[in-house]
């Protein structure tokens, strides 16, 4: 498995260490663990996750340009990669 990369890593990851990592992360396991058939809305999850309001809609569109959310609008949710990965690596929260 190791001799067959997928390319190597997006051309621009966030910092660790940094707010932009924290954000994505978050957003991200919001979207994946039992997720609303209907997906999330923007102004729910800006009042439910515990982040910095200015960091959420940063965060689900730097998911949905590496694949892992998708954006209609004022709704997101995960895609079908990021749900298929959650269901084969389960989030343990």
């Amino acid at each position: 498995m190791h001799d067959h990369r997928n390319g190597g890593p997006p051309s621009r990851l966030p910092n660790p260490y940094s707010l932009e990592y924290h954000a994505q992360k978050v957003v991200l396991v919001e979207l994946v663990v039992t997720p609303p058939s209907e997906g999330d809305p923007l102004d729910e999850l800006l009042e439910r996750l515990p982040l910095p309001r200015h960091s959420v809609e940063p965060a689900v569109a730097a998911l949905e340009l590496a694949g892992l959310a998708l954006r209609e609008g004022h709704i997101a949710r995960a895609s079908a990669p990021a749900l298929y990965f959650e269901h084969l690596w389960p989030v343990m929260l």
